[in-house]
């Protein structure tokens, strides 16, 4: 890193700090008993017991709730919902104070950030482009291409949940930066072929906008939209190997604007995988030919994740790769045929039917994989991470990371 960028991400950092100080400081301190009503998502997948579930959410205000609800209805990881309850306050491990509601009133809110205004048009499309992947294909295979294409989780049943969260890959059914990725570059190669290079990099760049409202606003579709949009920039200014920078600068956009961001674990997942994803690779540089690029993939984003996965989910697949592996091969060809049918549905409808019949093969292995895996029982069972074992993990691997980096300059 030169001087002027080091100087400069030194700035950025102070603004930063600043920022994040000044949110923080700023909040009305809550009071024990005090009632709350609010809308919020399920930060990390539900713990469920004999008796009860517990999870957390966030505030408005960005403080972390443990939430202590029935076994039934079962809930999931990002559902979205709406609360209300009592609150007060616990010694966890008997050294940090936490907020806790027990049994409060829950009612689903149904994912669909797209109501009112200008977006009422979008929001039409959104709900046509439903309708027709649910009347082609069956209720878990429609399920899987929304929640694939659109990250839309919706006529999953329980059962085929539980298998994904079991085998380690929910990640394939919310909106994820892959999603923006592939987008992106299939609406690039398609543009390219037809138009001069710097406007099929900013039509692909309003693509990336359009897609980002489809999936109704995700967070993770928010970080990753403008990752890539600051990387198609960068390619117009003919600066293409800044994938790190775009990172921080994407990290440092999201938390200025949305402070409570940095107690997200959407947001933790998503920077922490592609960190990983940019870096890791580089310590299997001699054995690349040797590995897949899905493996490759597959693990650095496993490695990078593993401690905030354990310290939010309590639990871990020793199969998840190898399913990740089986599996990851067909999203790409999944996202692309249901982008292709979501457009065509609105030029001749039974066109697109088609185009999904294609996709049942695809969706049947990757149902019957995640499904076979996930009756071996392979689920590793974690009630507690210290954050300082986190924290040396993460200094471990930085420090071997930037080694490697090292030798392979020399």
């Amino acid at each position: 890193m030169s001087k002027p960028v080091f100087f400069f991400v030194l700035i950025l950092s102070a603004f930063l700090a600043l920022r994040l100080g000044i949110f923080y400081s700023s909040k009305t301190p809550y009071k024990e008993g005090e009632r709350v009503n609010f809308t919020s998502h399920v930060l990390s997948e539900p713990k469920v017991y004999k008796s009860y579930q517990s999870f957390s959410v966030e505030t408005p205000d960005g403080d972390r709730i443990f939430v202590k609800a029935e076994t039934y209805p079962e809930y999931h990881f990002q559902d979205r919902m709406s609360i209300s309850g009592n609150l007060k306050f616990r010694l966890l491990n008997g050294k940090v104070q936490i907020l806790t509601m027990d049994y409060p009133k829950i009612s689903l809110v149904k994912s669909n950030n797209l109501q009112g205004g200008g977006l009422a048009v979008v929001n039409a499309i959104r709900q046509k482009i439903i309708n027709t992947f649910q009347t082609t294909l069956s209720k878990d295979s429609s399920g899987l291409m929304l929640g694939i294409v659109f990250g839309i989780k919706q006529n999953l049943s329980s059962d085929f949940l539980n298998d994904l969260k079991e085998t380690g890959v929910m990640h394939i059914i919310a909106a994820s930066g892959m999603n923006v990725t592939i987008v992106a570059g299939f609406l690039f190669y398609f543009f390219s072929l037809v138009l001069k290079r710097q406007i099929a990099i900013f039509v692909s760049i309003l693509g990336i906008l359009f897609y980002a409202m489809l999936a109704g606003f995700e967070a993770s579709i928010v970080r990753a939209s403008v990752m890539g949009i600051i990387a198609f920039s960068s390619q117009i200014l003919g600066k293409q190997q800044y994938g790190f920078y775009a990172l921080l600068l994407t990290g440092f956009l999201m938390l200025f604007v949305w402070p409570k961001y940095l107690t997200d674990i959407g947001f933790q997942l998503s920077f922490a995988a592609t960190a990983g994803i940019l870096f890791i690779p580089t310590l299997f540089k001699k054995r690349q030919n040797l590995l897949s690029e899905d493996f490759l993939t597959t693990f650095s984003a496993q490695a990078a994740t593993m401690p905030i996965i354990l310290s939010n989910f309590g639990t871990y697949s020793v199969w998840s790769i190898v399913v990740n592996v089986l599996v990851l091969w067909t999203v790409p060809f999944l996202m692309i045929l249901g982008g292709i049918a979501a457009i065509i549905s609105f030029i001749f409808e039974p066109l697109a039917r088609l185009v999904l019949y294609i996709c049942i093969p695809f969706l049947v292995y990757l149902e019957k994989t995640v499904g076979f895996f996930a009756n071996l029982n392979g689920k590793i069972l974690i009630e507690n991470v210290p954050w300082q074992l986190s924290v040396s993990y993460y200094l471990f691997l930085s420090s071997v990371v930037i080694f490697s980096l090292r030798k392979n300059n020399e």
